[in-house]
């Protein structure tokens, strides 16, 4: 049995110093001992010399897990010296690694899950093999453990390091405790342990931090786009943001951010993250099967989590290459017991997309403010305030003279939103967390093409959102959290949209080209409690979730029980069994509930998701993740020219039906080294099928079907340099082909004075996708100033692939929808210290 541990220290450089003695915190039972350091005897210049301490808060408190039946985690009984090499510390001198314990206590296993050069990796582990641990134990039983260290390598002399006893607290199951620690130097020597498994709501998620997240090539060094690599996520047309997840639409898949939901998290096109990597602690992928705390979505959940960057000093980031320019500014204060963090980037795009192509027009930008403070190590409070505007056009045009043929698209989205949050830890087995969020939003889509009639919405919303969670240990193996979250929405939608179009997704009933004109102001309520438990005995991990979700607008006031449930067997040390099944709800899209234009009675979209894998643990730090899922949807929105009687009296048409269905199938599998010795990857592949179902039983592919999706990432460090690549395969997604050189299907309607060709819908598919990007950095350091140069080629060597077909006036001519081309980048990032 594996107890996973996490331990954070630090080694500082530029003094000598003896091991500390373990840290003192008060109150609870024995945990075990938890300071240690490293001393580094060798002055010369050369070297970085150091010794780890730890941190309080996250640089404070201690640890050990009870939730596994009165686990202890492992004690540092021996360490020796170590020298750092000064030209081998990486940018930002921040290294984690996580080491694997025997139960012997000796250290057997050290995956680094920072970049380092394989220099430092090879001092790093001749000296940690001399390491010696007092075992981990469950039940008073020796057993393999796994310890997280987080290593800071400075310059500057570090406070003086005051000596304490022995820590005693123990932590309730499933989450760290936050210690009462001293303020001043004392406290900047805490340690932190905490156990590290995947949420126990989810029986798929994909946790990601560091290099990980932002040394993926095709990805610019964005964390968020990293999440197109993954299983269970197919292609969205440009690389736009929106995420297709196991078969469903793409509005089906939720963006959280600390915990709301917000519009999108990526820029559009290849675009970066709104948000800065450095304002990243770590993302969580959930293709489906999500926890209770989150709602609203009936497919996935794409969840972030941000962090105040970590400085001693004030620090200005900042990066500029031939697509954009960004700063970072952090400014501690308080002792280091607050943090101000004012960003800010700008693209330009639209002085370069021209140079490779006419008909596509790009920009973006966004800001953010970030305060954070810690009145003590139990209590914490931040305000985080962050906007972002973007804007992409595509015109085309296909064609002469008579038969010539035009399309032009549009998206455009801005949005602000202030989150503030408190977090209160007044024991060791309690802990409280409220947050809330306000902003407006703005969304605008537009499309028009020659023989179709044009369309356009622009959607104003804005929003009040707040989160109430309580954690409780209750008991050796069982911990609670209840929690409860509420918003607040103003919609007001204007313009023209499509009555029936796969939007989103469910084949509408017939073919009336009718375009429905909106103007409207609508508001929702949603409000959701819900309770988790968690109960661990082992080799079982059994979650129970339940979450009521009650929605109401427009003319709808409805409740929906969504029970969840996980199960993970651990049939050998390595090999995980895990099941999970349970109820999804999701509201209708805005401007489908308009009372005067729309269907103001439509019903929330439900969905139930089940899951089966095994997750497998391998040598050299590999593991392998496998699931078979199955979806079935239903109350789906649909497109719909049904007649319907009015109150009235007479009869309308109503636009928009509640009856779609459909349902998804299919398996993921992952193959991920995790980050050692400079190198980490993954393969990750999907084989899914994705239908809708229309009346009288048949089945139709989905729109954005993709049957096979393959992603490989691969990132190395080699001395001062970091190499990686990263392919993507996908089949081509089914359309409905309007070709007819000959005309023999083409009719030309008189009244309408176009040309209409009969075809089967989505009978063809376009071409298989497939694309290389690769990526080089090189660190540099001069002075006070750290950083790297980087190259990030997307499309290195220029597939011609193909987003969609267009056609002339009378579909006697197609011409190619075309991805982005090849797109070299090269940049810079720096940090002044």
């Amino acid at each position: 049995m594996v107890i996973d541990v996490v331990r954070l220290c630090h080694f500082r450089a530029g003094f000598r110093g003896r091991c500390c003695e373990p840290a003192r915190t008060r109150g609870g039972l024995l945990a075990g001992v938890l300071g240690a350091c490293l001393v580094l005897g060798c002055s010369s210049p050369a070297w970085a010399q150091g010794m780890p301490t730890g941190d309080v808060g996250e640089r404070g408190a201690v640890a050990a897990d009870a939730g596994q039946g009165g686990a202890i985690p492992p004690t540092l009984l021996r360490s020796i010296p170590v020298q750092v090499p000064v030209d081998d510390v990486p940018a930002g001198g921040e290294v984690l690694l996580v080491l694997t314990l025997d139960r012997t206590g000796r250290v057997s296993q050290v995956v680094f899950e920072t970049l380092v050069t394989p220099r430092l990796a090879q001092v790093v582990r001749r000296a940690l093999a001399d390491f010696v641990f007092a075992p981990a134990q469950v039940k008073g039983a020796p057993v393999s453990a796994k310890v997280r260290f987080r290593m800071d390598v400075e310059t500057q002399e570090p406070p003086p390091v005051r000596q304490r006893g022995p820590s005693s607290v123990v932590a309730p199951a499933g989450g760290p405790v936050v210690t009462d620690e001293e303020d001043g130097a004392a406290a900047a020597f805490g340690a932190q342990a905490r156990i590290v498994r995947r949420k126990p709501g989810a029986a798929t998620q994909v946790k990601l931090r560091g290099a990980e997240l932002s040394h993926i090539p095709g990805t610019f060094g964005e964390p968020l786009r990293v999440v197109a690599t993954l299983p269970g996520v197919a292609r969205s047309p440009f690389g736009f943001g929106f995420y297709v997840v196991r078969g469903a639409s793409f509005e089906n898949t939720g963006f959280f951010l600390d915990g709301f939901a917000v519009p999108i998290l990526y820029h559009l096109g290849a675009g970066p993250a709104v948000l800065p990597s450095r304002l990243v602690d770590q993302l969580d992928f959930y293709p489906g099967g999500y926890p209770v705390e989150f709602g609203r979505y009936t497919a996935g959940v794409i969840s972030l989590s941000t962090k105040a960057p970590r400085v001693e000093g004030p620090q200005l980031e900042f990066e500029l290459d031939f697509l954009r320019a960004s700063a970072l500014a952090v400014l501690p204060f308080a002792g280091g017991k607050g943090q101000l963090a004012i960003g800010a980037r700008r693209s330009y795009y639209e002085l370069i997309v021209p140079l490779f192509t006419d008909a596509v027009t790009l920009s973006y930008l966004d800001y953010q403010l970030r305060l954070d403070y810690a009145f003590s190590s139990r209590f914490r409070a931040s305000v985080f305030v962050f906007g972002s505007r973007d804007q992409l056009d595509i015109e085309l045009s296909t064609g002469a003279g008579d038969t010539a043929g035009s399309s032009a698209s549009g998206v455009k989205y801005a949005f602000d939103q202030a989150l503030v949050s408190l977090e209160w830890k007044p024991s060791e087995r309690l802990g409280l967390k409220w947050s809330a969020i306000f902003g407006p939003t703005d969304l605008a889509l537009g499309s028009a093409s020659t023989g179709s009639s044009a369309f356009g919405l622009d959607m104003v919303g804005l929003r009040l959102g707040q989160r109430l969670a309580l954690h409780l240990g209750l008991a050796d193996g069982w911990s609670t959290t209840v929690g409860v979250h509420y918003n607040v929405y103003r919609y007001e939608p204007q313009g023209d949209v499509p009555s029936l179009r796969e939007f989103p997704g469910v084949p509408s009933a017939g073919n009336d080209p009718a375009v429905l004109t909106v103007e409207d102001r609508l508001w929702e309520l949603a409000a959701a409690p819900y309770l988790e438990s968690v109960f661990r005995f082992a080799p079982l991990e059994w979650t129970v979730g339940l979450r009521l979700e009650y929605l109401r607008y427009a003319l709808v006031e409805s409740w929906s029980l969504d029970p969840r449930t996980v199960l993970r067997l651990h049939l050998a040390q390595p090999l995980v069994l895990k099941l999970s099944t349970g109820l999804f709800t999701q509201p209708p899209l805005p401007y489908q509930i308009s009372v005067d234009v729309a269907n103001p009675e439509l019903k929330p979209n439900r969905s139930w998701q089940s899951t089966v894998g095994l997750e497998w643990e391998l040598p050299a730090a590999f593991e392998v993740d496998t699931s078979v899922f199955y979806n079935r949807m239903w109350q789906l929105t649909r497109g719909s020219s049904q007649p319907v009687l009015a109150d009235d009296g007479s009869i309308a048409q109503n636009f928009f039906d509640d009856d779609g269905q459909g349902q998804a199938y299919g398996l993921e599998v992952l193959l991920r080294r995790q980050l050692e010795q400079g190198l980490f990857g993954w393969v990750s592949y999907t084989l899914s099928r994705s239908e809708r179902f229309l009346s009288g039983g048949a089945h139709q592919v989905f729109f954005y079907d993709q049957t096979h999706v393959l992603n490989f990432a691969l990132s190395y460090v080699l001395g001062k340099f970091r190499f990686g690549a990263r392919f993507t395969m996908a089949t081509g997604r089914p359309v409905t082909d309007l070709y007819d050189p000959a005309g023999e299907r083409t009719v030309f309607d008189v009244d309408d004075q176009s040309y209409e060709t009969n075809a089967q819908p989505y009978g063809v598919r376009l071409p298989t996708f497939h694309q290389l990007d690769l990526r080089v950095d090189r660190n540099f350091s001069w002075g006070p100033l750290e950083g790297s140069v980087y190259l990030d080629v997307l499309n290195v060597y220029n597939a011609p692939n193909s987003e969609g077909y267009q056609y002339s006036f009378d579909h006697t001519q197609r011409g190619r929808l075309p991805g982005f081309p090849l797109l070299p980048t090269l940049g810079v990032r720096g940090v002044l210290r």
